[in-house]
């Protein structure tokens, strides 16, 4: 027969009890699910008191959660933006690289720049500036950035990186060169010094000129 009350439990002829395992099983995962609903419900009355209290997962349940932040490699913008980060750097010598990776001397020169950067730490600031848009039909801004991408993305370290949304004709007509690799030297007012336009630039004129205008004292106010 069936003891009232207690329908998980059978008793013999014999008085003995015997467990229906199933029913058992069935009432302690409601048990479990009722715990688990007072233990949340305590913590949403207590999160009333001004304390943070974060209601208890069901076991097996926890979940991990990564917080992931992509820096982007490099950023859009024209020539003027660079000359707010050069204003914004006062005091510090400026170097800009203007290059494209349809450039291969460009690309060879590259990591020069971030030897350079990496050497001398916060008194330089190292920028390149892409110029691969040319404005050519079914070309625009956007097209080239996975191929700027994939070559920035295997360098050593990374130095703030523009892509410039005006044609290179346009930025060869506001920098008044005519060739690139083009390395551009600010000193720490600055002022525009030296442009190099050639191969080992880096070698033969870039990396004497800063470390000149590093050892220099600074101007009298």
């Amino acid at each position: 027969m069936i003891k009232q009350g207690y329908p998980w439990i059978i008793i013999n002829s014999h008085d003995h009890y015997k467990i229906n395992i199933t029913t058992y099983q069935n009432r302690m995962k409601n048990l479990t699910n009722l715990s688990y609903f007072v233990s949340t419900l305590i913590a949403s009355i207590l999160c009333g008191c001004g304390e943070d209290v974060v209601a208890p997962s069901p076991i097996g349940e926890a979940k991990v959660t990564e917080l992931v932040v992509e820096i982007p490699l490099t950023t859009m913008g024209t020539w003027t933006d660079i000359e707010s980060l050069i204003k914004e750097n006062r005091g510090k010598i400026i170097v800009v690289d203007i290059w494209s990776t349809y450039c291969a001397p460009c690309m060879k020169e590259f990591p020069r720049l971030l030897a350079l950067q990496k050497q001398h730490g916060d008194k330089l600031l190292c920028v390149s500036f892409n110029i691969n848009y040319a404005g050519l039909p079914n070309q625009t801004v956007e097209t080239d950035l996975p191929y700027i991408h994939k070559f920035l993305a295997k360098q050593e370290f990374q130095v703030t990186n523009i892509v410039s949304t005006e044609t290179d004709e346009q930025v060869y007509a506001q920098l008044g060169i005519y060739a690139i690799p083009a390395i551009v030297v600010f000193d720490k007012t600055g002022q525009r010094i030296e442009t190099a336009m050639k191969e080992s630039a880096y070698e033969q004129t870039v990396n004497p000129l800063v470390e000149t205008l590093l050892s220099s004292p600074p101007e009298k106010k």
